[in-house]
């Protein structure tokens, strides 16, 4: 399981470039007042048939090629996160549609992994494919940022 949440969403970004995306969309939410943390994470990759994206949420299979065994752990580990954490986890996938992926927890609750640095997951992600479209809106504590790859100049700087 990855110790920071921005490290899962690296992981889902990474996932949707190496299936095709040219736009993907991340969305991150704290909610203080309803103590509740959101992400959200959308692409129009490949997607993956019904079978796939069962394998991949159940940890034991991968659409990724190249590999001895197809292991795909990223979905099945947020999906445990955010159930660990008194919350939910929603995707969904549709071949030649993309893939959209959404886990909400207790932002209080004390296995709940930190943020991280979103920073550098959007850096990582824009530099991979700087052809892609990138757009990050995040809204947590009382800071807010926003990113977008076709408008903004900069790469944010990680902290």
């Amino acid at each position: 399981m990855h110790e920071e949440l921005s490290l899962h969403i690296l992981d889902l970004g990474m996932n949707s470039l190496a299936a095709g995306a040219t736009s993907i969309s991340i969305r991150v939410s704290e909610d203080r007042a309803r103590d509740r943390f959101a992400l959200l994470v959308r692409d129009n990759g490949r997607g993956m048939g019904r079978a796939a994206f069962v394998r991949a949420l159940s940890g034991r299979g991968s659409t990724k090629t190249g590999r001895r065994r197809a292991v795909g752990l990223g979905l099945a580990f947020l999906r445990q996160a955010a159930e660990a954490c008194e919350g939910r986890f929603r995707a969904a996938s549709l071949p030649g549609h993309g893939t959209v992926v959404a886990a909400r927890m207790r932002l209080s609750h004390v296995d709940r992994p930190p943020l991280g640095d979103l920073a550098a997951t959007v850096r990582a992600l824009a530099l991979a494919a700087p052809g892609a479209r990138l757009r990050v809106a995040c809204r947590a504590a009382e800071e807010t940022f926003a990113f977008d790859s076709q408008t903004d100049l900069n790469l944010p700087s990680p902290a």
